[in-house]
């Protein structure tokens, strides 16, 4: 899915019941599970995973392969590395 707002690689995973906010990116093989909440100007870089409940604040980045679990927050501006 792509549009002005969000862009959606065809072959990430995003759950009905996820929130994702207008410029984020989520890139190809990542997994956003339903209940999660992703802010504005991110991006969930490949093969990341993103469980329910997450919450994660504006302008995050999520390297390659990071995993996010459930009881998750991040504030805004937080980079998380890779694997």
């Amino acid at each position: 899915m792509m549009s002005d707002q969000v862009r959606i690689d065809p072959r990430a995973v995003v759950e009905e019941g996820a929130e994702v906010g207008a410029g984020t990116s989520i890139w190809h093989f990542s997994h956003v599970r339903s209940g999660s909440r992703i802010g504005k100007n991110c991006i969930v870089g490949k093969g990341a995973y993103v469980d329910i409940g997450v919450v994660i604040g504006d302008g995050c980045k999520l390297q390659n392969g990071a995993m996010l679990y459930q009881g998750v927050t991040l504030g805004d501006g937080v980079f998380v590395g890779p694997h």
